[in-house]
């Protein structure tokens, strides 16, 4: 499967089974891909050995970034667990699944792609934060500890934040600008702390806009903040950016190791600043191995096909 995917470019049977080149009939071959894919738990399993095998590679220095995304199936009526989802790139609605996917990534930009998941409420999914846990929790059982975790603002609930910032040894969270924290035993609003933050570290960054490069500089500053969750107070950092051009602000809550605010305010830009290679990695999937035209009718071969798709992206 993996190959025949890398070979075709596609995620449509019969043309992965038909790149295989194999001297057998084509409709003998999909039949024996099918009875793989199709059973319940082979996309458990694929997520398994992959783990196994990769779980090698992710170091601590890693950043490990998650992100939603969504296949549109407009025209689709008989593929299992279809619902109305949100496009994640508009604000239109439409039939189609939620996916989760996870992706690990170390400081020379390479990508290790983990997990990817759709759920669907039509199939039992009680809701998304549920889904997001559960995804957590079954990548650290296989990589433990290792890397920090960087999320954007879909994560700056309560119940997430909560969740993450015990879960997880390192963490990096987009706040909204309304989001509040405690500095100093009182309670604020993150935006409300920005005159407290000394904009001590001066970074520089290169865009390509419209294939041409853009050079922007950013001010970071941290200071020490409290979080509590259950009783437990966690000492955390509120790392802010702000573009030196245009003064747009940038607000993270950030769990990390290291212990001054000029090495957490660099190392939390550096990690952020990575994210966005998790949705270059969905438009990848998407436009060049067609995704969204998925045809498989069940839910659990869906769940199998962006399994194997992991494990093809990541060879």
């Amino acid at each position: 499967m993996v190959l025949g995917i890398l070979k075709s470019k596609t995620v449509f049977v019969n043309q992965i089974a038909a790149s295989l080149r194999e001297p057998l009939k084509l409709k003998d071959v999909c039949k024996r891909l099918s009875a793989q894919y199709l059973k319940q738990d082979y996309a458990e399993h694929v997520r398994s050995q992959h783990f196994k095998a990769v779980a090698g590679s992710i170091s601590k220095d890693n950043f490990i970034l998650m992100d939603g995304t969504d296949i549109r199936k407009k025209h689709a009526k008989f593929m299992e667990g279809l619902e109305f989802v949100k496009n994640g790139d508009g604000s239109d609605i439409g039939l189609g699944y939620n996916v989760l996917n996870i992706n690990a990534i170390s400081n020379y930009k390479e990508i290790t792609p983990l997990y990817s998941k759709a759920y669907s409420f039509e199939m039992g999914a009680l809701s998304s934060n549920n889904e997001i846990k559960k995804a957590v929790r079954e990548v650290k059982d296989h990589i433990k500890d290792k890397g920090c975790w960087v999320f954007d603002r879909g994560a700056d609930s309560g119940i997430l934040k909560d969740f993450f910032v015990s879960e997880c040894s390192e963490v990096i969270i987009r706040l909204k600008r309304s989001a509040k924290v405690f500095f100093k035993e009182e309670e604020f609003k993150v935006s409300e702390l920005v005159q407290k933050i000394n904009f001590s570290v001066t970074q520089t960054v290169t865009k390509i806009k419209k294939d041409k490069p853009v050079i922007k500089q950013y001010e970071l500053g941290a200071i020490p903040i409290n979080y509590t969750v259950k009783g437990i107070v966690h000492s955390l950092w509120l790392v802010v950016s702000r573009n030196k051009k245009h003064g747009g602000l940038a607000y993270l809550l950030v769990k990390s190791k290291l212990s001054t605010a000029i090495e957490v305010s660099k190392w939390a830009f550096r990690g952020y600043g990575l994210r966005w290679k998790i949705e270059q990695y969905h438009r990848h999937v998407k436009q060049e191995y067609r995704l969204e035209e998925i045809q498989i009718k069940t839910f659990d071969g869906l769940q199998s096909m962006l399994s194997v798709l992991t494990v093809a992206m990541y060879m």
